[in-house]
């Protein structure tokens, strides 16, 4: 039975810094104080493009972080940066990683943690920008330095991300751990430790928190999807067939749509040919 790789889910809040919500309904989770933005799981290698070695893709659609204009004022002389607060200063890198903008995302964040170097959001903001850029190293320090200020779940998920870029699963998979300490039903943190369970050889383990992902939001599409790979794989098809038709009808990206049929296409000339 082949086994199917998935990859680990970062959400936009995750990757923007954004304190960590409990699920949220309609698709997936998403940054807090944004629109949600369905997450994409990854499609066994036989039904979609090749895994690549980089961070999971933000869905194009997507909108980076929370946009509230009303809170940040005009980007002028008027608005000095001398006199923003961190939370301030994070939400103009904010603006800049909206736009793409990630050198002066950066060049910001440089200057706020200058200012103040033991912000433990400021460090989750860049370190999740380093993150997304992928640059493991550095989102590894700037992570650390923010669990070491105050703990927070959606930090874990992150941290949990680099330390797996450099193949640490048993450190990545404590973090995971703690996050879901501080906030049991946290998807996010649920999500990525299934990934890393059925990575690491857990079926069982991944079963559970799929499972679990599930109870706390049925709405949510991704969660089915992997399911559904596990499922297979352990041969429970009738099962896994269920899932992924379940992933169709609550998915609204129409390219995971049409993988997710493409497989269900697949798996069911299997059935036929192996009853």
């Amino acid at each position: 039975m082949p086994r199917y790789l998935l990859a680990l889910l970062l959400t936009l809040g995750l990757l923007a810094g954004c304190k960590p919500k409990t699920a949220e309904k309609e698709t997936t989770p998403a940054a807090a104080g944004a629109a949600a933005a369905e997450a994409q799981p990854t499609a066994p290698p036989e039904a979609a493009t090749p895994r690549t070695s980089g961070p999971p893709t933000i869905p194009p659609d997507a909108k980076a972080g929370p946009l509230d204009l009303s809170k940040i004022g005009p980007h002028q002389e008027a608005y000095a940066h001398e006199s923003l607060s961190p939370d301030e200063w994070a939400s103009v890198a904010l603006m800049y990683q909206a736009k793409g903008q990630f050198g002066e995302a950066l060049a910001t964040l440089d200057q706020a943690i200058a200012r103040y170097p033991d912000d433990a959001h400021l460090l989750a903001v860049r370190g999740a920008l380093w993150l997304q850029l992928e640059e493991y190293t550095k989102a590894l320090a700037d992570l650390e330095r923010s669990l070491k200020a105050a703990e927070d779940p959606g930090v874990r998920v992150n941290y949990a991300e680099a330390l797996r870029r450099f193949g640490r699963n048993e450190e990545a998979l404590a973090s995971l751990d703690k996050a879901l300490e501080l906030a049991p039903d946290y998807l996010p943190a649920l999500f990525n430790r299934g990934v890393l369970r059925y990575e690491m050889g857990d079926e069982e383990g991944a079963l559970a928190d799929f499972d679990r992902a599930i109870e706390i939001d049925p709405t949510a599409a991704a969660p089915y999807f992997n399911r559904a790979a596990i499922r297979w794989a352990l041969g429970q098809r009738k099962e896994a067939i269920a899932d992924l038709d379940a992933f169709i009808e609550r998915t609204t990206v129409e390219e995971w749509k049409q993988t997710a049929e493409d497989l269900r296409t697949s798996w069911l000339e299997q059935m036929e040919a192996n009853p």
